[in-house]
C-alpha cells in the first residue's frame, strides 16, 4: 500500500512539474498548431499536384485502388456522350487517386504517432521508474514490455485512422506497406536522435527497428514475389517519406528554435508532441474537407431538382 502512494505521489509530481506547466502555454499551443496547419496545407497541395502528374501519366494498379462505377449510360455512338463519359471517368479517377495518397499520407503519420507514443512511454518510465523493486523487474523484462508496446501501437493506430478520421480509400495492402515506412522513419528519426544530440541510448531501438525492417522484407519462407511486392510498395511511398520527414523537420525545427519544445524532457517525447499536433491539424482540415465536399455535393443536388422542376 505504501509502494503504491509513493507511485500515486510519483505521478503526481509529474504532472505538476515544469514540462507540464510549460506545454499548456496557451499562446505557445496557439502558435505551434498556426504552424502544424500551415505546414499540413502545403502538404496537400502537393499531394494534389502529385497526384494530377500521377493520374495524368499512368494508371493506378487494380488492387490499391476500388473499381469506379458509372453511373450514367451514355450513347457511345454519340461524340458528345463520349467526350462526357471520359470527362467524368477522367475527374472520378483524379478524385479518387487524390484522396489515396491524402489518406496514405494520414495513414503514414498516424502510424507514426502510435509508434511514439509507446516509446515515449517507454523511455519515461526507464527515466523516472526509482521504486528498487519495480525498476529491478523494469530492468529485467524490458526487452520484452518494449515488444508490447509496439504491439500496442497497433491498437492506437486503428484507433486513429477508424474512429478519428476515417480513412476509406487506401486498403489493408496499402496500410501494411505503410506501417514499414513508418518503421523506416523511425530509425531516421532514432539517427537524428542519437547523432545530432549524440544519445547513446537509442542504439538498441536502432538495432531492433532495423531487425523488424530486416524481418519484413527476409523471413523464413519468404519467396521473391513476397520480397519484390514489398520492394514495390516501400518505393511507391517513398514520396510520402520525404514529406513526413519535411513536415515533422518543420515542426521539429520551429519548436527547438522557439523552445516550445525542450530537449530536457526528452527529444523523442517533443518529437512525440509535434506529431500529436500534427495529428490534431489532420482532425480539424479532414473535417473541414468533409464539411466543404458534403455542402458542395447538397447544392450540386439541389440544382438538379430546381432543374427537374422547371421541365
Amino acid at each position: 500500500m505504501q509502494q503504491l502512494d509513493k507511485v500515486l505521489l510519483d505521478m503526481s509530481i509529474i504532472t505538476e512539474n515544469k514540462f507540464v506547466k510549460h506545454y499548456m502555454d496557451i499562446e505557445g499551443i496557439g502558435i505551434f498548431l498556426l504552424v502544424a496547419f500551415i505546414g499540413l496545407v502545403v502538404v496537400i497541395g502537393i499531394l494534389l499536384l502529385y497526384a494530377r502528374q500521377f493520374e495524368d501519366g499512368e494508371s493506378r494498379e487494380e488492387e490499391d485502388m476500388i473499381d469506379l462505377e458509372e453511373e450514367e449510360t451514355f450513347d457511345l455512338n454519340n461524340e458528345k456522350g463520349r467526350g462526357h463519359r471520359k470527362r467524368k471517368k477522367k475527374k472520378m479517377a483524379l478524385n479518387r487517386t487524390t484522396c489515396w495518397f491524402i489518406e496514405s499520407f494520414y495513414e503514414l503519420v498516424f502510424s507514426s504517432t502510435s509508434i511514439l507514443f509507446f516509446l515515449a512511454a517507454y523511455y519515461l518510465i526507464d527515466r523516472y521508474l526509482d521504486i528498487r523493486e519495480y525498476r529491478v523487474l523494469w530492468d529485467e523484462y524490458s526487452d520484452v514490455l518494449l515488444m508490447a508496446f509496439i504491439f500496442m501501437s497497433i491498437f492506437l493506430n486503428t484507433f486513429l485512422d477508424h474512429l478519428v478520421v476515417s480513412l476509406r480509400t487506401i486498403n489493408s495492402r496499402q496500410k501494411g506497406a505503410l506501417r514499414l515506412v513508418s518503421t523506416i522513419y523511425m530509425m531516421l528519426i532514432f539517427g537524428y536522435i542519437r547523432f545530432i544530440y549524440d544519445d547513446l541510448n537509442y542504439n538498441e531501438l536502432i538495432i531492433y527497428f532495423m531487425g523488424l525492417v530486416i524481418g519484413r522484407f527476409v523471413y523464413f519462407d519468404f519467396t521473391w514475389k513476397d520480397f519484390s511486392e514489398t520492394i514495390r510498395g516501400v518505393i511507391k511511398n517513398l514520396p510520402l517519406l520525404l514529406l513526413i520527414v519535411s513536415y515533422s523537420g518543420l515542426m521539429c525545427y520551429v519548436g527547438f528554435r522557439s523552445k516550445f519544445l525542450l530537449t530536457a524532457n526528452g527529444v523523442i517525447v517533443s518529437i512525440l508532441i509535434a506529431h500529436v499536433f500534427m495529428d490534431v491539424s489532420i482532425l480539424i482540415i479532414h473535417h473541414v474537407m468533409k464539411h466543404m465536399r458534403e455542402d458542395r455535393m447538397y447544392r450540386k443536388e439541389n440544382k438538379k431538382k430546381a432543374k427537374n422542376r422547371r421541365r
